[in-house]
């Protein structure tokens, strides 16, 4: 299935998976000019797969594809009908967000958008962003200070000059992996490593990602989702030469990454997550079971025999549905089972990962820590849902648990969607960046970041992320002050009515 991310910051924010394209019905496409449309006809050829931009293509200049046929209308018939297409101008909505629609290598030229919004995007004919072209993948576009949307910055591409349909899988390559998963990264180097005398790694962390773990020879465990570059250097016989490539991380589902200011601490901050539209408090020690944080939603809440995590979902669904308990036949796939703490917990229990879970609660750590896999390492806190209902909000909060000193402590939480970015609030997205100003004065105070909702169709999932606002023009963050013995905080505003 091939996968559409749009994002909306502001009002909401909005990813979208949609399947790609079939070459169009009607007609005679014409040749690409290196996956151009096709030159003087009656209309423009077709482009690549895609259906041609009139009722007749037209015969291209030099080209080493042919054009799709052509079909009826704008952009050609459809033979798949949750197919995408090829048309003469740049659509800005709902699942065309973040697509290149009119296939001129921009993508979402000129449409509006709020300052501190990203989205992901892919440039060219959005069909070969699928499973059978391993080496097509998209990249993150932000919002500029015109209010216009920037540059599809990383990302692998169907343009000219990247080809990633045919990018040769035996040479140096993207690569990807979960969460807390050592990955050997010479996969990536494909026959490009197999003469080499000796060889480094380097990695750049997405933007962020601080600090960025270093790797261990050609090992590297990355601890949050987002795109990774990888340059590698060989040497032969004295002559060096270098590639780089890619290594995408991500995790199915809804992941919510929390980080901080750590070397200006000590703070510990703790990450929460709502049980599906729930209005019940949020509460610091998660003793109702709809609030999950640290307290109640580590391994061995949910292992042993005096389990008592939360139960948000009926046991006996199976994927896609929302289930408690599920095991991915591909063993690497299973984020929780590398987790730094508690991976070793749910691989004893061999019953795979549970949804929701806290897979890493940052207590403390030490800075100078360079080695990902210590406890003392500086990473994000995260909650999983690996299969999210449909049509049912989510909220996101962050307490304040303790300060240990006075100063300022700026959050920042990612909402990723299926691996994709959806969201990135705190230091961006609002009037000012979110700061707790002299953090033992607001000691015990929850940050109600956003609501989430994934929204499932016969051909396309969204994910839709509203943040939370007291002002929805100041864009001024929702704060709600945990009261009495028990540790509980109002749920906060409402949930919007559904977007769908």
């Amino acid at each position: 299935m091939n996968r559409h991310f749009t994002l909306l910051l502001g009002s909401s924010l909005t990813l979208g998976l949609v399947v790609g394209c079939e070459a169009g019905t009607d007609g005679t496409g014409g040749y690409g000019n290196n996956i151009n449309n096709g030159g003087a006809g009656a209309n423009a050829g077709g482009t690549n797969v895609d259906g041609g931009n009139g009722n007749t293509g037209g015969n291209g200049g030099s080209s080493f594809v042919t054009g799709g046929a052509g079909g009826e209308g704008q952009g050609g018939g459809i033979v798949n009908p949750c197919g995408t297409e090829c048309g003469p101008i740049e659509l800005c909505d709902g699942v065309n967000k973040g697509i290149d629609d009119n296939c001129n290598y921009l993508v979402d030229e000129g449409c509006p958008c709020n300052g501190g919004q990203a989205s992901s995007c892919f440039k060219g004919d959005y069909s070969y962003l699928s499973a059978d072209n391993p080496g097509c993948n998209a990249g993150t576009m932000s919002c500029t200070e015109l209010g216009t949307w920037g540059p599809c910055i990383g990302g692998n591409h169907a343009t000219p000059e990247e080809l990633c349909f045919s990018a040769d899988p035996d040479g140096c390559h993207p690569i990807s992996a979960v969460p807390f998963a050592t990955t050997n990264l010479q996969t990536g180097t494909g026959n490009f490593s197999a003469d080499a005398d000796s060889a480094t790694y380097t990695v750049t962390c997405p933007a962020g990602v601080n600090p960025c773990p270093l790797p261990a020879g050609s090992n590297y465990t990355a601890l949050q989702s987002g795109e990774y570059t990888v340059e590698y250097v060989k040497v032969v016989d004295g002559v060096q030469s270098e590639c780089t490539f890619p290594l995408y991380v991500g995790a199915p589902g809804l992941r919510v990454e929390l980080s901080w200011n750590f070397a200006d601490g000590p703070f510990d901050l703790d990450l929460h997550m709502k049980q599906p539209n729930s209005t019940a408090p949020w509460e610091v020690s998660g003793g109702g079971g709809a609030d999950c944080g640290f307290a109640n939603c580590k391994a061995y809440n949910f292992i042993g025999p005096f389990a008592s995590g939360p139960q948000w979902f009926p046991p006996a669904n199976v994927p896609p549905d929302p289930v408690n308990w599920y095991e991915d036949p591909d063993y690497n796939l299973n984020s929780c089972y590398f987790a730094p703490v508690d991976g070793s917990e749910w691989v004893a229990n061999m019953g795979g990962c549970h949804s929701p879970r806290l897979d890493l609660d940052n207590i403390s750590c030490d800075e100078t820590e360079t080695d990902p896999t210590s406890s003392s390492f500086c990473a994000a806190e995260n909650i999983n849902i690996d299969f999210p209902p449909s049509d049912e909000w989510i909220r996101i909060g962050v307490h304040q648990y303790s300060h240990f000193s006075g100063g300022d402590v700026s959050p920042t939480v990612k909402i990723f969607c299926d691996g994709a970015l959806a969201a990135e609030l705190g230091a961006v997205g609002y009037d000012a960046p979110f700061v707790w100003t002299n953090a033992e004065a607001n000691n015990d105070e929850y940050w109600l970041v956003a609501d989430v909702l994934f929204h499932k169709e016969a051909c396309n999932t969204q994910c839709v992320v509203q943040p939370l606002f007291t002002d929805p023009v100041l864009l001024t963050p929702v704060t709600s002050v945990v009261e009495g013995f028990a540790g509980t905080a109002p749920h906060g505003p409402a949930y919007p009515p559904l977007p769908f």
